[in-house]
């Protein structure tokens, strides 16, 4: 049966995110060429929806409007609960689809303000608006186009976390010398990112800050980072609050996810989906049509 949403005047593309990166915790993000398609559509839902009515009143006093009801849908294939970027998406495709039913043309940095203060941490919100590599924060974010021959393996348990408990996991405070080797870490990512140098950020995704206290969250954590590096991927890492893992790499993409998928079976997760994927350099976008991928996907 077809869908009846299918004819809608729009919709707003998102792409899944990767926060991260290992080091880089709550600065660094990435666009990923995996989608989901928001739309709008004057009138109360079905079913009360909780998440879309915080959406559609932070946008109504954002901008100072008269408040309407309006229902959300979702097509598209990125997991929700996985560390990849699935409220991001929603809170920003449902923003840009409300800019648009309001005839404005989307401001991104608008967009990225207004999302971030419903996400409550700037990196997936950052990627998913501007694509490419990010570093976020600040007054303005910095952004890097990434090279279509760069391959991240994204190994999916199908398993869901939380981020708000992954969160609370981390402690109140961290220890010089592992700020320090963050800050290091972080630095060399970003220069070869920059530069396109990605052989370069080889060994920088060790992570201290973050991973060792959620390494509880994804059994294998460890050894499906150990097993993608040793298979030849640049770096691996824990995917935003996870469970995804992600490997960077230039090739080997096919042994770099048998690699991982073992070590997480071995880990006890049996079922894990995997993932080879480019970055997405063009962040959110409005589109006319859905492709066929999306269209009997979740609602």
């Amino acid at each position: 049966m077809k869908s009846p949403h299918l004819h809608l005047p729009f919709w707003i593309r998102v792409p899944a995110t990767s926060a991260n990166l290992g080091p880089g915790f709550d600065a660094f993000g990435l666009a990923l060429d995996l989608h989901n398609y928001i739309a709008v559509e004057p009138g109360a839902p079905e079913v009360p929806d909780p998440f879309a009515a915080e959406i559609v009143d932070a946008y109504h006093k954002a901008r100072g409007l008269t408040p309407k009801p309006y229902r959300l849908v979702v097509r598209g294939l990125v997991p929700p609960a996985r560390g990849l970027g699935s409220s991001a998406t929603i809170r920003l495709g449902m923003l840009a689809a409300l800019e648009k039913l309001n005839k404005r043309s989307l401001d991104v940095p608008w967009l990225i303000e207004t999302a971030t203060r419903l996400e409550g941490h700037p990196d997936n919100i950052t990627a998913a608006a501007m694509g490419g590599f990010v570093v976020c924060g600040g007054q303005k974010p910095a952004k890097a186009k990434i090279a279509s021959r760069l391959k991240f393996v994204a190994a999916i348990p199908r398993i869901e976390t939380s981020t708000r408990t992954a969160r609370s996991l981390l402690p109140p405070s961290v220890a010089f010398q592992d700020a320090v080797h963050n800050l290091r870490n972080a630095s060399r990512i970003a220069a070869a990112f920059l530069q396109e140098k990605y052989e370069e950020a080889r060994g920088a995704f060790t992570d201290r800050l973050h991973q060792p206290y959620r390494a509880a969250l994804v059994p294998g954590l460890e050894e499906a980072i150990e097993g993608a590096e040793k298979a030849g991927a640049i770096g691996a890492f824990l995917s935003g609050a996870g469970p995804t893992v992600m490997a960077v790499c230039l090739k080997s993409e096919t042994a770099i996810g048998q690699a991982m998928t073992k070590a997480l079976h071995k880990a006890g997760l049996d079922s894990v989906d995997v993932k080879v994927l480019k970055a997405d350099n063009d962040g959110v976008q409005v589109v006319r049509f859905l492709p066929s991928s999306a269209r009997e996907t979740r609602c």
